[in-house]
């Protein structure tokens, strides 16, 4: 047993491969007025989202700043899984069915993300200091219970923030250096299903020195509902650090900037909880070969799993020209080490299934009850991934500003090991925005993007069914439920105001 349930709790610290800055377990970059300019905002950061994007920036706030945003963000989701040849319900002899599903979409609305910051200059010229929350944007994502995805994803919900103080620092008339450091929480929970494949074939009673003998044969993966078991983990770190840094080039006649960032990897070490519910399977609902269920055990906890993350090393820069002093017009580029991530670790496992000591099968009496201690420890395989920003803005006149811009990004995760629990793949994108400013101290930004993946074919998947023998532990090769197409796209659009106030 110790692997099965191992393996089960390695799929399900998946959860904390989702959200933050686009590219792999990153969905998209913060702030109305970023990704108003298609994420080109690294150079010309000219807000309090340059704590995320440049917090050297922070030397373009001459005056005291207060600045909330909203976010609701949505990711759509469709998965037309590939049909599936002998890995359905066993039939009385023992042979799966073919399986032809049905697609699937995320039916969660959209989630609603807030970040907020605050700046002043506390009475020093060249100095800016800043303090903010800015959680990465993330969609929710939930499928159908008994869809054809159930063994990847049913339901997950994760939140990243970050919040903490930058400080800028305007060296002279060309150049300003910045940094800040960040406190990160992790929550997070996920649902999926898991395979213990049992059938009554495999029961078997033969005569041994004029004795009947009743013995359990070995099982065959298939996806048989009645063999499904509901996994549930909940993880949180409250206790994340990491920084950023960077500098900015920008001369005293303000037509030009160049900017570099740079945020080193951020370390998760996450304490939850992980669960199995064998309420609906055939061997605690069913008695064999009588009215007497083999796992008695309808669920068990463990209330002390720990998982084990690091978010990559990633770098941006960017190139902002100004053609004229109402105009702005940046390059952006960012590079995001997902290559780094080679496991995803799960420790500190303790976890019993009861097994029915007064079976009447010699073979069930015999086992004890099992506790899981292993430590498992799930490769990732992932992928470096950059991606090219283009965007910019114009004052159309002292009160009104408009801006746009496009990218293009690759994926961090290959179609090898794509799952509907973790969709990535190479994306174009665009975004619109403005902001309207109906008092010298107060600007009122709105904004909205869009970005479309391009349609990902996964024809050799190393996405299994986690599968397992359940009275043996021995793991099994599940059936492969990664085959298919993927299609996403998400719509993100925002809303923020900033005041503006003192000298």
């Amino acid at each position: 047993m110790k692997r099965w349930i191992g393996g089960c709790a390695a799929a399900l610290g998946l959860i904390a491969q989702q959200p933050a800055h686009a590219a792999g377990y990153y969905f998209t970059d913060i702030g109305v007025r970023s990704f108003s300019r298609g994420g080109a905002f690294v150079a010309g950061a000219d807000d309090l989202t340059a704590l995320f994007y440049n917090p050297a920036a922070l030397t373009r706030l001459r005056r005291n700043h207060v600045t909330l945003n909203v976010a609701s963000v949505q990711q759509f989701v469709s998965f037309q899984r590939a049909q599936t040849t002998g890995a359905g319900p066993l039939n009385d002899d023992g042979v799966g069915s073919d399986i032809t599903f049905p697609s699937i979409e995320n039916n969660a609305p959209a989630f609603v993300i807030p970040h907020f910051g605050i700046s002043s200059r506390l009475g020093t010229e060249n100095t800016t200091f800043a303090f903010g929350f800015y959680p990465p944007y993330a969609p929710d994502l939930s499928y159908d219970p008994d869809g054809p995805q159930r063994y990847s994803l049913i339901d997950v919900m994760v939140i990243q923030t970050s919040a903490g103080p930058s400080v800028a620092h305007r060296v002279n008339d060309w150049l300003s250096i910045g940094g800040g450091l960040a406190w990160n929480v992790l929550l997070a929970e996920q649902e999926l299903a898991v395979s213990v494949p049992f059938h009554p074939n495999q029961i078997e009673s033969t005569f041994e020195d004029g004795e009947l003998v009743t013995t359990i044969g070995d099982p065959t993966p298939n996806e048989d509902p009645s063999n499904d078991v509901g996994f549930a983990f909940a993880a949180s770190d409250w206790t994340g650090w990491s920084w950023n840094a960077a500098v900015m080039i920008e001369p005293k006649g303000g037509n030009w900037a160049y900017a570099f960032m740079v945020q080193p990897p951020v370390s998760f070490d996450a304490e939850g909880t992980i669960s199995a519910d064998f309420s609906d399977h055939m061997l605690y609902t069913t008695g064999f070969p009588s009215d007497n269920p083999i796992i008695v055990s309808e669920k068990t906890t463990d209330p002390d799993v720990r998982l084990q993350i690091t978010m990559p090393l990633i770098l941006k820069t960017g190139f902002a020209f100004r053609p004229t002093k109402r105009s702005e017009i940046e390059l952006a580029a960012v590079w995001q080490q997902w290559s780094s991530i080679e496991t995803v670790t799960i420790t500190d496992l303790d976890l019993e299934v009861d097994i029915n000591q007064d079976h009447t099968l010699e073979q069930v009496r015999e086992m004890d009850d099992v506790t899981i201690t292993d430590d498992v420890v799930l490769p990732a395989g992932y992928q470096d991934a950059w991606s090219l920003r283009l965007g910019g803005q114009v004052d159309v006149n002292d009160r009104t500003t408009l801006r746009a811009g496009t990218f293009y990004e690759t994926s961090g995760i290959p179609s090898a090991t794509q799952s509907v629990s973790l969709i990535d793949g190479k994306k174009i994108g665009y975004g619109v925005g403005g902001s309207y400013r109906p008092h010298a101290n107060v600007s009122v930004d709105l904004g909205l993007t869009q970005a479309f993946l391009a349609p990902t074919e996964a024809t050799n998947s190393e996405v299994k069914q986690i599968s397992v023998d359940a009275l043996t532990g021995d793991f099994l090769d599940g059936t492969t439920i990664g085959n298919g197409t993927y299609e996403s796209s998400s719509l993100i659009f925002g809303a923020g105001m900033t005041y503006e106030f003192g000298s």
